[in-house]
Formats: structure tokens, sequence, C-alpha cells
């Protein structure tokens, strides 16, 4: 029996020991986890729990050349609320009111509702509740200023992120030009924003977040790492431009029910683009900016190919404008095709010249027949010599290469040179053919196309980008004298003549090219087209406009495009104020001025120098910003603005980019409206200037 207890006990005791003993190394572990490798575990736990959010930079704005916005980042909010900052007492005080004001204000949900969403995220203990996203700047200020919420983050749990989108002021105008950057969806670049994506786009910041239910919170109040705002891109479109042409190209291509088309207008001493319309029907009936065709899609040109036809025989001093040509009454067969000019001729024979102008198909193939037939390939290398056989590699992406017929190639044939002499066989884009009659314009100087001026920041310009010249002389000075009389001729009394003003003279070519599919030419579908230059004794502008499948009014070049570009030609001519020498004689003759707006007095003095001469009426010695007020012909009342850096200034009449530099420098964020000069302000003049805060501009034309 002793034995039997003893051995109980022994058992109990056996077993008291291992619990003992586990127990110690229960404590022992718990005693290491959390004092001897406490930081290793807190550590690890943080690293679960904590990450580092990418802040995205402020992308760089694109402007026009007057300072007009046509790219910019606005900044939308999201908010989010911590509710277990919420005692009970202020919960029931303040919540039921909230629940109101967001019903009244958005209109999305009854107060009942918000109120049962805020009690079920109290009850649950939300640490990142979600509230409304995509909210301006002045809804964020009204709704800052609600009960409870004017309490301050801390204790009202209020959390603001921001979020920048990008926006384009002139919707469907310039959609293709200005582009956008890649996306990790979309590897293509499109125009500017693509191909400037990293000056544009700045450095990202970082800001460190903590894992909470329902997603991340902020654990600080400021960013570990600021982003570094994008650069500013200064383009060469001017608004005004761009906006007439346009509406000029939209009602030609409505009126003659068209696919497709596209309108360049080109500066002639330079080469900067200043606007550039591409618009298709979509199957919504509307026409859009869906492809740049101007830069992008290369096509047969047709008749206006003539012009490097003339070009090659006059400089090669094969024929003369007086010379008799064949035209044998619009047809004539070459090899196993014929030849055939738009509509029957009465005449046999007819003058260079008149062949040209008339856009005889048969008169021109014939006279290169007899010009170049023996040695096709000094055509072909004189083409070279102009440098249309390779892309002009514009800054926009997706310019294709220009495809032109050699002898001794495949793509050659007994009928290839004749074929060529009219615009098929040979394929460029707009761009790559309005090069080449902007170069007849600028007295042979062949421009590189351009769509940025510079880059800078903060209105302080990095980096200038200066006119590029592909050719310095493209043709003699005879035979350009020659070639822009055949051009000015086709308007006064050829192709062109429908489109002929005793106010503007224009000079230029018509087309009209059958469309094909690679395989054959269908039937019916032309691309109807016109490029040229005016004014024609002084060119200022060249311009090319084409049309794809017209279905009424007509297909000839003369008909459909050659009215958009007179419709150009007279609104821009006729609406655009120059400050340049020229112009500014003829203001002075005439007693009338330009309006100064508000801004930079320097500039404002240096522009009005330009026209005559002129009072200043007002203290404005002792400030570099000013205001104005025209009282007469040449009187002018300047005010100052305000210089105290602490302190919104009266911005009204100042244009948008003067506005942007004086109050961005003061490290305000600006958000606008409209076009023009700012007429209001979010901000009332003479307030104080809070770091990071922000203002609202609405500006109108003709304040």
């Amino acid at each position: 029996m002793p034995n039997i207890k003893r051995s109980i006990l022994n058992r109990i005791l056996f077993s008291f020991g291992c619990v003992v003993v586990f127990s110690g190394l229960v404590i022992w572990n718990i005693f290491n986890i959390q004092v001897v490798n406490g930081e290793k575990w807190r550590s690890l736990s943080d690293s679960l729990t904590l990450k580092y959010k990418v802040i995205q930079a402020v992308r760089g704005n694109i402007y026009g050349d007057d300072g007009t916005l046509l790219a910019t980042s606005v900044p939308r909010y999201e908010l989010r609320m911590d509710m277990t900052v919420l005692v009970d007492d202020t919960f029931r005080k303040y919540i039921p009111q909230l629940a109101t004001l967001f019903s009244q204000k958005f209109k999305d949900k009854s107060s009942v509702d918000y109120l049962l969403a805020f009690k079920e995220a109290k009850i649950n203990r939300k640490r990142y509740f979600f509230l409304k996203k995509k909210l301006s700047f002045l809804d964020v200020k009204e709704i800052k200023g609600w009960p409870l919420f004017k309490k301050g983050r801390y204790k009202s749990g209020l959390m603001i992120e921001e979020e920048n989108f990008r926006v384009m002021p002139f919707k469907n105008m310039l959609t293709r030009t200005i582009g956008y950057a890649s996306t990790s969806k979309d590897k293509q670049r499109v125009g500017i924003e693509g191909s400037f994506d990293k000056e544009l786009a700045g450095s990202t910041g970082r800001r460190l977040v903590q894992r909470i239910s329902g997603g991340y919170r902020p654990v600080n109040d400021n960013n570990e790492l600021e982003p570094l705002n994008g650069k500013d891109i200064y383009t060469t479109i001017n608004v005004n431009m761009q906006d007439v042409l346009n509406n000029a190209l939209l009602n030609g291509l409505i009126k003659h029910k068209a696919h497709h088309g596209c309108a360049v207008l080109m500066e002639v001493k330079t080469g900067e683009v200043k606007a550039i319309a591409n618009l298709t029907l979509t199957e919504n009936g509307s026409y859009q900016e869906v492809i740049n065709y101007a830069v992008g899609e290369a096509y047969e040109p047709g008749s206006t190919f003539k012009l490097v036809s003339a070009l090659a025989m006059l400089e090669k001093e094969k024929i003369s404008l007086e010379d008799s040509v064949l035209i044998n009454y619009g047809e004539y067969q070459i090899g196993k095709r014929v030849m055939r000019d738009a509509e029957r001729s009465p005449f046999r024979s007819k003058s260079f010249e008149y062949s040209f102008e008339h856009s005889s198909n048969v008169g021109i193939s014939t006279s290169m027949m007899n010009a170049f037939k023996s040695n096709p390939k000094e055509f072909t290398d004189y083409i070279k010599e102009l440098k249309i056989n390779k892309p002009l590699g514009v800054e926009i992406p997706g310019e294709t290469s220009p495809k032109i017929a050699e002898p001794g190639t495949k793509s050659w044939s007994p009928v290839s040179l004749p074929w060529m002499s009219i615009g098929y066989e040979v394929t460029l884009t707009p761009m790559q053919l309005l090069t080449i009659y902007n170069g007849v314009a600028n007295d042979g100087e062949m421009m590189k196309p351009f769509f940025v001026k510079a880059i800078g920041q903060k209105g302080e310009i990095e980096k200038r980008y200066k006119p590029i010249t592909i050719h310095e002389e493209m043709a003699s000075k005879s035979t350009l004298k020659k070639v822009r009389a055949l051009l000015k001729g086709v308007v006064d009394s050829g192709t062109a003549k429908n489109i002929s003003n005793s106010r503007i003279e224009i000079a230029g070519k018509t087309g009209t090219a059958r469309i094909s599919d690679g395989k054959a030419y269908s039937e019916g579908d032309y691309n109807s087209s016109f490029a040229g230059y005016f004014p024609a004794d002084k060119p200022l502008y060249s311009i090319i406009v084409v049309i794809n499948r017209p279905r009424e009014g007509g297909y000839f070049g003369g008909v459909v495009a050659g009215p958009i570009v007179k419709e150009i030609a007279e609104k821009i001519l006729g609406t655009q104020q120059h400050t340049g020498s020229e112009l500014s004689d003829s203001l002075k003759d005439s007693g009338t001025l330009p309006f100064v707006i508000a801004g930079k007095k320097s500039k404002a003095s240096r522009f009005l120098n330009n026209f005559t001469d002129y009072d200043f009426e007002g203290d404005a010695d002792n400030s570099d910003w000013i205001t104005a007020r025209k009282d007469s012909v040449t009187n002018y009342t300047y005010n100052l603005l305000s210089e105290n850096q602490n302190v919104i200034p009266n911005l009204k009449g100042m244009g948008l980019r003067d506005a942007l530099y004086y109050l961005e420098n003061r490290k305000i964020k600006v958000t606008y409206s409209g076009k023009g000069s700012v007429y209001w302000q979010s901000v009332e003049p003479g307030s104080k200037i809070i770091k990071g805060s922000s203002i609202y501009l609405k500006l109108k034309t003709g304040w």
C-alpha cells in the first residue's frame, strides 16, 4: 500500500514539476520577446502594418504662345474620418447636423441614410471611414467650416487627401496634339504630354501610412519626402488661331459629310506650328479628335505634289513657264495606262504655266516625261536634296515615314515617273508636304515644324528651342520666283479662283487624289486638299487642309478644302493683333492702340513703346506689378499691385500667365476657369496668405 501511495505522489510531483517548467519557459519566452528582443519584433510588426505611399508630384502645365493654359493639373480632394477620436457626447451633438449638411450639399442620400452610415462607422470604430471623393478646393473649404470639422483634425477625425487630375480647358481642341503620357495599361506615348513626360512629371514624394481596417491612414501630418513638381511646357500654339482653324475645319467636314480631315497653320519664318486640328466622324455622328492625321497619316497627295515636279523641272532648267506642253484634250495613254485630267480640255497644247494653274495631269506628266524619262533618278535625287524622303522628326510621337518610289527597285515601273509627277506612287504626311510649301514661302529656306518653344518652372525659362533650318536654299531665287507666280496664279485664275480675295491674297495648290486601299483605288473616294500660304506677296503663314472622303457638295480640292483655307486666312489676318514693327507702324498711323491689361510694368512699357508716346498717370514707380485702365486712345492710368508677400492682391484685369507667376511665387495653389483676364477671385484682396493656401480664378475676355 505504501508503495502505491508513493507511486501516486511521485506522479503528482512529476506532473507539477512539468507544469512549473512549462510555465517557466512561457514566462521566459514572454520576457525574451517583450524585453530582450522587443525592439526587433516591434520593428517587424511595424514593417507589416506600415508602408510608404507614393505621393505624385503636381504635373507641369502646358501653355499656348500667349500663356493660355492648354493642359493643367487640378487638385481634387478625398475626405475620410477617424471615428475612434469622437467621444460619445461629441458624436451625439454634432453627427445629426453633419448628416443633414452632407445630404443638403450632395443630394445623393437622405440625412437619415447619412446618419445611419455615421452610426455604423462609430459602432465598428472605423478609423478610415470614407466620406466623399473628387471634391474641389471650394467644396473642401466649405466643409471644413461645418460644425465639428472646424474643430480640426484631432478633435473631429477629419482627414483630407489631395490628388491631382489632368484637365484640358479647351476640351475637344488639340486633344491629340496635347496627348497623354503612357500608363501601365497603355504604353503608347501621345502628343506633347507623351513626348515631354519626363519633364512634366517631376519627382514623386513619399508618405508613411499605416494599415488599418478599411485601408491606410497617414502616420504623420507631413510627407516624409516632398514631391518635386514637374516643369512647364511652353508651346507655339496660338489659342485664337486654333479656335479659327478648328471651327473652319469642323464646318467644312459637316458641310461635305466627310469621314475625317486635318488642318495645320505654320509660321513661315520660324516653322512654329500655330494651330493644328484633326477631326474624325465618330459613331455618334459628332467630330472628335481621335487620330493626329497631320503627323501620322501618310497619303498620296495628288496635285499638291505638282509643286515638287515644277520645282525639279524649273531648277534643272528642263522647262520654262512659257513652253508649250501637250494636254491632248485632257487624256493621254502612257504605256498600258491612260492619264486623264479631272475634266476634258478643249486644248491640244497649252503653256506649262496654264497646265500647272489649271492642274492638268496630262500637261504635267508629259512635261516630266520629256524632262526626266531618260534619267528618272535625276528627279528622285532632287526629292532627296529637298530632304522630304525622311521624317521631319517633330516632337510629337507617331510621325509616318515618307515613301518615294525609286528607279531600280521593285516599286519602280515604266509609268512611275508620270504618276509620281502628279502625286501618286508617293506618300507624305500633311505636315511633311506643308514643309515644302512653307520653304517656298520663306524664300527657299525650309524650316522644321516645331511645337515647343521652351521649358521652365515657376515662370522661369530653363531651356529654349530655336527654329531649325532643314534646307538653307531649296532652289534658286529665279526658280522660287517662278513657282510663287504659279501658286498665285492657281488662286487668281486657276483651280482655286473661287477663293480669290482682293483683300487677302492667297497662294497655293489644290489637290484631288483618289484613295487606295493598297491594292486598288476606291471608286468615289477622294482626298481633297489645298496647300499654300498667305498673304501671297509677304507670306506670314503657310497652311494645309486635307479632307478625307467628302460625300456631299463636290470633291475637288478647290471646292472642298479651298474655302476652308479662305475662311481661316480672312479671320486670322482680319482679327489678330500683332506687336511687330510692321503692324506697329500701321497702328501708329491709325491713332488707335491695343489695350494693355494688368501685369508686369516693364512688359507694358516695352509693349507701348512699340506704338507711340504715352503718359503714365498714378504712382507706379515703386512696383514691378501694375493694374491698367485705358482712359483714352493715348492715356493709361496705372495703379500699384501690392508687393506685400503676405497679402492677396486685387488680380482683376491680369492675364492668366502673369497671375500664375505672381501667385505661385508666393506658393499659392491656383485653379481657374475661362480664358482671357481675371475678373473674379475666390480669396478677397487684402486677405492674409496662409502657407499652402489655394485660390480659384475666373477669367473672361473684355473685362
